[in-house]
């Protein structure tokens, strides 16, 4: 009888401890079967851990203390809650791996969560917490040695996080049960190679798979109905396969990868019609049918033909686009190689960044074009000539750092030039501005070449830095209407030794003369504000006159050391007026 009896308690101690017994004492040195066969290799340092939980929320308390640091192939089975998911982060995010003698080996963690069942994930922080069963939320996002994941079987979603920033995830394997993949879900896994898309998953959300630069190729299931805004922005991909059933597949899915073909489903439409950008695509084709678009050796239109949407970019030479063509669109012509593209006058709409980047291009005429998109010509380094016979508006940054652009001859139509618009255009060094411009926008030719600078009669803002950094410039006569020359307008203009600020003037925004070689400054009798240091380090200046009556206000002068000339009934009031007061000299004007 006690023999049975001990047999018995011996039996039941072996069962509790194996639920917790590391699997190297089951399997042996070679480790798990599946696990080497997937990977090749075999359990050399003792570091497989497989546990069995009994309830959500145990995992910590039945780990083995000692494989904390130990562990690299993490098997678990049963019920896991956000608490325990927050310990499997901390054992991904240890800072080393030692092996049974202490010694450091490569940090690693690979999870098997294949018979495991989800029943909250999401944690507290930055992303929210859903606490939904059998949906991995951002339990696991920027896991640092997480190599590879098991998903569990029973998942019905990857949320929006889950595994982002995981760097050195290299494979996932996911179960069919699988419907969607949040936005950001696997985003800046840069060593993801492997993940497998079952058939059932419906969805992949925006910046699913962004920035995970080694993921080549990916299977696409025959179940996929949607594709999220730049879900494979930044991939390896070099080939894709878009199913039959795909609806919507988002803007600037693909762009920046090395894909060079694409083929369109007769039933996807693309968001915005905006492919983004693709530098390495050579053909694009339609399925018949489609009800969105058509396409001719290659190129991609809308359904209609009227509107150019997308140009293979990977193609050089000369493209004459169709005369019956009235609109180009986002991106069309994008990172292109071609030397010369011919635009009819039929064509009244460019939209953003259509010749984005265009190394090759030399000169490009717009005879017809009304509306121009931003960034349109931004980065076309080769870029000499420009003419707009039509345009209403310059945009931001349409030709920023065009840095060979120097010819330039706009529609008189134009009252504004926006942001940034000529910005860094280094070989312009000359412009004729409209007679109907009104608006110079913040930055709009900082850093240009111009020796020359005549502003219309009608020109009202002078927008911050408009002018900086043109050193070439001599002389400006600023407009009567003119009402703000705002801050740093003519900074740098190392050779700006005159400036007429009109009679209109009401504002002198801080820094706005800053390091130019004025050697005298009138402040019209209507200004009503000026900023400080506005002409600091001009070292040649020696007379300020300001003409107004009352005092402007004056943030802070540097220059206070210069002769200031103000009306003759007025110098008590300058030498009590706050900052002005600082001036060592203060004398009549005459």
């Amino acid at each position: 009888m006690k023999t049975k009896i001990f047999l018995r308690w011996a039996v039941l101690v072996l069962l509790v401890v194996a639920t917790a017994i590391p699997v190297d004492a089951q399997y042996g040195s070679r480790g798990n079967k599946r696990y080497n066969d997937r990977y090749g290799r075999t359990n050399s340092y003792g570091d497989v851990v497989e546990l069995r939980l009994r309830s959500s929320g145990s995992l910590e308390e039945r780990m083995p203390a000692n494989m904390i640091d130990r562990v690299r192939l993490l098997r678990i089975d049963g019920h896991l809650d956000s608490k325990d998911f927050e310990f499997i982060k901390k054992i991904c995010n240890r800072s080393r791996c030692i092996d049974d003698h202490n010694r450091s080996i490569d940090n690693y963690i690979d999870l098997e969560l294949e018979r495991a069942r989800i029943m909250s994930a999401g944690s507290k922080g930055l992303f929210g917490y859903s606490g939904e069963r059998d949906v991995l939320d951002n339990a696991l996002a920027y896991s640092s040695h997480l190599r590879s994941i098991v998903l569990p079987e029973h998942i019905k979603r990857i949320g929006n996080s889950a595994l982002r920033g995981c760097g050195e995830l290299e494979e996932v394997i996911m179960p069919s049960s699988v419907r969607l993949l949040g936005d950001d879900a696997f985003s800046g896994c840069r060593r993801l190679e492997y993940i497998t898309l079952n058939e059932g998953l419906e969805c992949i959300g925006d910046e699913c798979f962004e920035d995970c630069y080694n993921l080549h190729s990916v299977n696409l299931p025959r179940t996929l109905s949607e594709i999220g805004n730049r879900a494979f922005k930044g991939t390896g991909l070099q080939r894709v396969n878009l199913p039959g059933g795909l609806m919507k597949l988002g803007a600037a899915a693909f762009e920046d990868t090395p894909l060079q073909v694409l083929d369109l489903p007769a039933a996807t439409q693309i968001v915005n019609n905006d492919l983004g950008k693709m530098k390495k695509l050579e053909e694009i084709t339609v399925e018949n049918g489609s009800h969105y678009y058509t396409y001719e050796d290659g190129v991609l239109y809308d359904v209609t033909g009227k509107v150019l949407l997308r140009y293979p970019a990977a193609r050089s030479g000369d493209f004459y686009v169709p005369d019956d063509v009235e609109g180009i669109g986002p991106t069309a012509f994008a990172q292109s190689e071609l030397s010369r593209v011919s635009i009819p006058p039929s064509v009244a709409e460019i939209g953003d960044y259509a010749f984005y980047e265009c190394p090759r291009l030399q000169q490009i005429d717009l005879p017809g074009v009304r509306s121009l998109g931003k960034k349109a010509f931004q980065d076309c380094k080769a870029l000499v000539a420009v003419s707009a016979d039509c345009l209403g508006m310059v945009p931001a940054s349409a030709f920023e750092n065009c840095s060979a652009l120097t010819s330039v001859a706009l529609s008189p139509e134009i009252t504004t030039i926006g942001e940034h618009a000529f910005k860094h255009c280094k070989a312009l060094a000359h412009i004729t501005l409209p007679e109907q411009l009104t608006t110079i926008s913040k930055e709009a030719f900082e850093g240009c070449a111009l020796t020359s600078l005549d502003l219309p009669d009608g020109v009202v803002t002078i927008g911050e830095r408009a002018f900086k950094n043109c050193k070439g410039l001599t002389q400006v006569q600023v407009p009567d209407l003119c009402a703000t020359v705002d801050k740093e307008a003519f900074r740098e203009c190392s050779s700006l030794a005159g400036i007429d600020l009109g009679k209109g003037l009401l504002k002198l925004g801080d820094n706005a003369l800053r390091e130019t070689a004025i050697t005298t400054l009138v402040i019209p009798e209507t200004v009503t504000e000026i900023g400080k240091k506005v002409t600091e380090k001009c070292k040649g200046l020696t007379r300020i006159e300001c003409h107004a009556v009352l005092p402007p206000k004056l943030d802070k002068e540097s220059n206070n050391k210069v002769e200031l000339y103000v009306p003759s009934g007025s110098i008590n009031a300058y030498r009590t007026a706050k900052n002005w007061k600082n001036f060592k000299t203060i004398l009549p004007l005459e």
